[in-house]
């Protein structure tokens, strides 16, 4: 990890420098967007989210269809959200919204995730009414947050914060119509905060973007914690794993090797140790685990 920046501390400071003109500018309706700052270029910049005035309709819809266009091409700053997100439905009970928005943004993990919700809450939590943000994708939570339901206080920003960095892992699905494994190249910008291992896996979970690939873990599986040590990978997961064990062996066999295959992809990962509920895992339906286990084939070089 390389050096350290110093951002906005709280939800509170980032505000105040929005309405001082520091950090964003404030429409005269009093609404903003809030965007993230060029993750490319983060030595010139001094909050990790800015804003940019907004003039339109003051509900949720409009907000969120403007926020989803983006900041405009002139901007300095940067739409969080993946291509083709939108949203699809929403609702307010009480003081709380809840936004569903189509499945490019379940693909979102680690860093970019994070940035992605604060920039909704953001958004959203200027409106007369609403304290609390719910974000789903397809009508599903995104099982591997740490929280599914956010508020403007919620939003804090670290104070020593280190550039993010790229890793590149290669993540193993099952080829659709097919008893193998294939795989895709994936380029996660985290943070030293962020577990590289972890994030990667919660990545594996949420399914491939590969349209010749199939999501082959649970989809409400949960990464209960994930480290390295030495050269061995420990991933703890949640008992969903043997809840959903397939029926066939090949496919048994299918599931380890993508969780093994895929973290033995990260550097200096050699085996991987699996966990189910803090348990190391013995049985895996009708196969004996070896662990920690080594992968079933060399990782490939997305050079």
């Amino acid at each position: 990890m390389r050096g350290r920046r110093v951002w906005a501390l709280t939800l509170g400071s980032a505000l105040l420098a929005s309405l001082m003109g520091c950090g964003g500018h404030q429409s005269q309706s009093g609404l903003s967007l809030w965007y993230t700052a060029d993750l490319d270029h983060w030595d010139n910049a001094t909050t990790a989210l800015e804003s940019v005035p907004y003039t339109g309709e003051q509900t949720v819809p409009a907000l969120m269809e403007a926020l989803l266009e983006g900041p405009g091409e002139d901007s300095e700053l940067v739409s969080p959200f993946p291509q083709g997100t939108d949203l699809q439905q929403w609702q307010q009970d009480g003081k709380r919204v809840t936004v569903d928005l189509s499945w490019p943004y379940g693909d979102l993990v680690g860093i970019e995730l994070t940035m992605a919700d604060y920039c909704i809450t953001l958004t959203l939590t200027q409106l007369e009414g609403v304290e609390e943000v719910c974000i789903t994708a397809n009508g599903s939570q995104l099982p591997y947050r740490d929280r599914q339901v956010f508020t403007a206080e919620d939003v804090m920003f670290t104070g020593a914060e280190e550039e993010p960095v790229e890793v590149t892992a290669a993540l193993h699905f099952k080829r659709k119509d097919s008893q193998e494994l294939g795989f895709e190249f994936r380029v996660f910008r985290l943070i030293e905060s962020d577990s590289v291992a972890q994030v990667v896996v919660e990545a594996l979970i949420a399914g491939p973007q590969d349209e010749g690939l199939e999501r082959i873990l649970p989809a409400d599986l949960k990464v209960l914690s994930a480290r390295q040590e030495g050269r061995v990978c420990y991933v703890d997961l949640s008992g969903v794993f043997l809840e959903q064990v397939p029926q066939e062996e090949w496919q048994q066999q299918l599931v380890l090797d993508s969780l093994v295959n895929t973290l033995c992809s990260l550097e200096n990962v050699e085996q991987v140790q699996i966990l189910v509920e803090g348990q190391p895992l013995e049985w895996y339906g009708d196969i004996l685990v070896t662990q920690p286990t080594p992968s079933s084939q060399p990782s490939p070089d997305p050079s």
